[in-house]
């Protein structure tokens, strides 16, 4: 099968090339629009991936900070991140070794935190325990739960950015 690039007529050489730059600027935009619109989709399902918010509270940025705290966690630690947000009553997901998972149900209070083994061991069970005591948990009755999720967040990165400064020091 041969490919075959057609032809492009003009009335002179002038209106010939005209056309022809035409026609690459046609496939350059169709090329550009291609390329931005498969950008916004793996944005979107990145975002699907890291937050679900069944309230609908979440705006849009503080979605975004969720979303770059998961890259930021995935790039430096090698570990995944997924938080839902349940208007009612949760279920748990099935996780993996390297999934730390945040669910919240703000409607009845409920906190539920889990870590990867090895996550959990370097942060510790008194500094999980008083994410949800002091940050999270707290932030329900005061309506701001939403700056709270990244409050927690911050304090999670913080904390490993510590271990691993500390660790480094040690070599």
């Amino acid at each position: 099968m041969r490919i075959t690039i057609p032809r492009v007529h003009g009335e002179s050489p002038k209106e010939k090339a005209i056309r022809s730059v035409a026609l690459i600027v046609v496939f350059a935009a169709v090329i550009w629009a291609f390329y931005m619109n498969n950008k916004h989709v793996v944005e979107v399902l990145n975002q699907d991936g890291a937050v679900y918010d069944e309230t609908g509270i979440l705006d849009a940025s503080q979605k975004k900070f969720i979303v770059s705290f998961t890259r930021s966690l995935r790039e430096e630690f090698g570990l995944d991140c997924k938080i839902q947000i349940f208007g009612g009553d949760f279920v748990l997901p099935e996780l993996d070794g390297k999934t730390m998972y945040m669910g919240l149900a703000p409607a009845i209070g409920e906190v539920e935190l889990r870590f990867p083994p090895l996550m959990r061991k370097a942060l510790g069970v008194d500094f999980i325990e008083s994410l949800k005591t002091t940050f999270l948990v707290p932030s329900f009755t005061e309506g701001d739960w939403p700056m709270a999720i990244q409050e927690v967040l911050i304090e999670i990165y913080r904390k490993l950015e510590q271990l691993n400064t500390e660790e480094n020091a040690r070599e």
